[in-house]
């Protein structure tokens, strides 16, 4: 179901987010038109599962998924990284388990590897109402604030 527009002018959907989860603050316009994204316990991001993630199946496309995945990757590593530093997507590993269907809420677990000076390194855990459905490894650089 679609309410008001969101903060890009796009239609935002109506979300039903779990207990504890609240909506994710200044995710930028690309997250803005793929979420709502939310923040729960732990820094957990989670998404329902709307009609418009939908793939020709019936479930949430692959590329979405990804998108999800590529989302809370980034968070975590900035989160983790010296205040002020900037990352990029080097190298994202998704592995699809098993369909995430309509209507699922997901949740996406993070956790950073290592942090080196150039390089970090991190996996994400998505879940589809508890059940595991995505596996995915990253890559990202890592530039310190103040380097030019």
């Amino acid at each position: 179901m679609w309410v008001a527009a969101g903060g890009s002018g796009y239609p935002a959907p109506m979300s039903d987010a779990p207990d504890g989860f609240r909506p994710l603050a200044d995710a930028g316009e690309f997250a803005d038109l793929v979420g709502p994204l939310h923040v729960g316990p732990g820094e957990v991001l989670g998404v329902r599962v709307d009609e418009r993630h939908l793939n020709r199946a019936g479930t949430a496309m692959g590329g979405f998924l990804a998108t999800l995945v590529d989302a809370a990757l980034g968070r975590a590593v900035r989160a983790e990284a010296d205040g002020g530093a900037s990352t990029a997507t080097v190298s994202l590993t998704t592995d699809y388990l098993r369909p995430a269907p309509a209507g699922a809420w997901l949740e996406a677990r993070t956790a950073v590897e290592r942090i080196g000076s150039r390089l970090a390194f991190a996996d994400c855990s998505v879940t589809a109402d508890g059940r595991k459905v995505v596996r995915a490894r990253a890559v990202f650089a890592v530039r310190a604030g103040d380097e030019d």
